[in-house]
């Protein structure tokens, strides 16, 4: 058994460097988005409505994306059982990260009226301790490290390139100026024309 756990230890150890950086990114993404979104007034009101509900309705109103989302779930694993890999594979990331970005808002909405539950509030911080135990455990082997080494300079390398798009010597900017030219050459043939007509 001990070379079976040699044989997995590596890749599960770079797997959860991957989700642990893919759920931070999207957590950190996702809670700006949804407060952009919370300005708008449907929204604003929806939010007043859930901070004036008492501890408990407020934990059901917590728990509503996850109940809602688990029928999407099931729906994708059944297109995938039936030949739709990739459309149950896209309805699954849809569902995750539309699911992420409801609870993170939620969450910030929520948690003042949860922490008030005895019980919520042991347990919420039982999780965050282990939450953190694990992480701190996982953080500290080099492989994870290298992991998120090579994550990092992949995430420095996408940004420097959409800077480099959106700068004034990149691809955004040449279009921009090809298409400014392109509307110069139609204006000075329309003058032309009305200049010189027949």
């Amino acid at each position: 058994m001990l070379w079976l756990k040699r044989l997995l230890t590596p890749p599960l150890i770079v797997l959860a460097a991957l989700l642990m950086w893919i759920e931070e990114l999207l957590w950190e993404n996702l809670k700006v988005l949804t407060a952009w979104v919370a300005k708008f007034p449907l929204f604003k009101w929806t939010e007043r409505l859930i901070q004036r509900l008492p501890p408990y309705p407020t934990m059901a109103v917590f728990l509503v994306p996850g109940a809602v989302l688990f029928p999407v779930k099931l729906g994708a694993v059944w297109l995938m059982t039936h030949g739709q890999v990739l459309l149950g594979i896209g309805v699954i990331v849809a569902a995750k990260v539309v699911g992420t970005a409801v609870v993170a808002r939620l969450y910030v909405i929520c948690q003042p009226k949860l922490m008030t539950i005895g019980w919520f509030a042991r347990l919420h911080d039982w999780l965050t301790v282990t939450r953190d135990r694990l992480y701190s455990a996982i953080r500290a082997m080099p492989l994870y490290q290298a992991t998120r080494a090579k994550l990092s300079a992949i995430k420095q390398t996408v940004k420097h390139m959409l800077h480099v798009m959106r700068g004034r010597r990149g691809i955004g900017a040449r279009w921009r100026a090809i298409r400014r030219l392109l509307r110069r050459r139609r204006h000075l043939r329309r003058l032309r024309r009305s200049a010189f007509p027949g």
